[in-house]
């Protein structure tokens, strides 16, 4: 019986934080389209572009960043011959964002205007400080 409640809720806190990713993604799709005055024609476009550009990077971020953050949690006990490596990997980290990043703009130059392309990087960051400052709020109310 326990097992089954164990699961249960597990299955309602997957559910849960699917939804709310689902409802992030939809409300920064809504934001960013508004903020770029995206016309359909361009949304087509854009939004592949975006999505694709979206996973490489949670995808670089998966695969190094989460090791790299692993060990510096435990820099006060690494050796400097394993500290090096980890500086090694994190400039490799750093610079393959760094790509990731410049071929997205320079994908996005085919799709949108430069200065749509700064307004998505302005629009961005507003984003995410709104939902920053939206779960600091949610977190304090349930305390």
């Amino acid at each position: 019986m326990k097992k089954i409640i164990t699961i249960f809720i597990l299955l309602v806190s997957i559910t849960t934080f699917a939804q709310k990713d689902d409802k992030i993604q939809s409300l920064k799709i809504g934001f960013f389209t508004e903020k770029l005055d995206l016309s359909s024609e361009e949304a087509k476009k854009f939004w592949p572009v975006y999505n694709k550009h979206n996973n490489l990077f949670k995808n670089l971020k998966n695969n190094k960043w989460v090791s790299i953050k692993k060990r510096l949690s435990k820099i006060e006990d690494l050796p400097e011959v394993e500290a090096e490596a980890l500086l090694t990997d994190y400039m490799s980290y750093k610079s393959e964002r760094e790509k990731l990043r410049k071929s997205f703009v320079e994908e996005l130059k085919t799709v949108i205007t430069p200065k749509q392309i700064m307004t998505l990087k302005y629009a961005e960051y507003q984003f995410n400080k709104k939902l920053l400052k939206q779960y600091n709020s949610s977190s304090t109310t349930r305390d």
